[in-house]
């Protein structure tokens, strides 16, 4: 049977001063995971985890640690270096993957045969094909997946993760919607034929329900210009169950309602409405190994002190 361990950043000082009430977000969202989960909180100097903990490679378990991008962000080279060699002090049997990419910006599919990225400049450039094409090779290396396929990212696009738009639950293909002033006008990024017509394209799409499920993405209703950036989708699913972001918004029983006609699994509503303007949510926020590929099962058995 498949398990997981699950990791997230304990809330600090440092923590806290970036994210005002992490640690009360900490308190009520860590026994709600290790209700179903053995869970790892470490002192880390950003609690967005997903983006820079080791990818897992889905056939073999192995880990292996990547680059992630700086720009446009509050990083610095020196907070950058702290994050990395924490992490390669919590794994140090890690290998290395030389690919700058944020780890929520891989959206891998339910056979475990393809990985879904946005396409960025700071991951390689659009006018250098053998760089893309070394990019691909390392990720296929490093995820264990047949094929790596890119999603332009366009100038309308206010995040730049693909978790923040698309995700999987089960075999159900679960897409952001866009609300402009309080009306719903369906898949943000399939209406400007970004994802849903791509997949169409590579024939991949025909491989799942034919349903495109829709969760709030984003929203412009100047009522609930606070909940703005609040993404839904951003929703984590393990073997045991699925945590769903919500907001403190109108949309958060809608979305929990969405989400459980399309799973048997215990659903967990997790409050992220501290987070909601960043983007990220519950995904982003944790990241799971899977343990039960034996051979790799000692690395993350061992007992870690910080």
């Amino acid at each position: 049977m498949t398990n997981e361990i699950i990791y997230i950043a304990k809330p600090t000082w440092y923590t806290e001063k970036l994210y005002p009430n992490h640690r009360r977000f900490f308190e009520k969202f860590y026994p709600q995971l290790a209700q179903y989960h053995e869970v790892r909180a470490l002192e880390l100097p950003d609690i967005w985890v997903r983006d820079f903990f080791p990818l897992q490679n889905v056939k073999t378990g192995e880990l292996y640690q990547h680059f992630f991008d700086l720009r446009g962000s509050y990083y610095k080279a020196k907070f950058a270096a702290a994050i990395r060699n924490q992490i390669r002090g919590v794994f140090p049997h890690a290998k290395f993957c030389d690919v700058c990419i944020e780890g929520g910006n891989i959206v891998i599919t339910p056979d475990k045969k393809y990985a879904f990225c946005l396409e960025k400049r700071s991951i390689f450039p659009k006018s250098n094909p053998t760089k893309k094409e070394y990019v691909e090779k390392e990720l296929k290396q490093a995820l264990g997946v047949e094929g790596v396929f890119w999603i332009p990212k366009q100038n309308f696009l206010s995040y730049s993760r693909m978790s923040e738009y698309v995700q999987f639950l089960g075999n159900f293909l679960m897409e952001g919607s866009l609300d402009y002033e309080g009306t719903t006008t369906g898949s943000f990024l399939e209406d400007r034929g970004m994802f849903y017509d791509y997949m169409k394209n590579l024939n991949y799409y025909d491989d799942y329900h034919d349903d495109i499920v829709h969760l709030l993405c984003f929203t412009t209703n100047r009522e609930h210009t606070r909940f703005s950036g609040g993404c839904y989708v951003n929703f984590l699913e393990t073997s045991r169950a699925v945590f769903v972001p919500q907001l403190n918004s109108p949309e958060d029983k809608r979305a929990l309602t969405i989400i459980q006609e399309y799973t048997k699994k215990p659903i967990v509503p997790v409050d992220c409405s501290a987070f909601s303007h960043s983007g990220g949510a519950v995904y982003r926020l944790t990241r799971e190994y899977s343990f039960s590929l034996n051979k790799y099962k000692w690395v993350f058995s061992q007992k870690l002190r910080f």
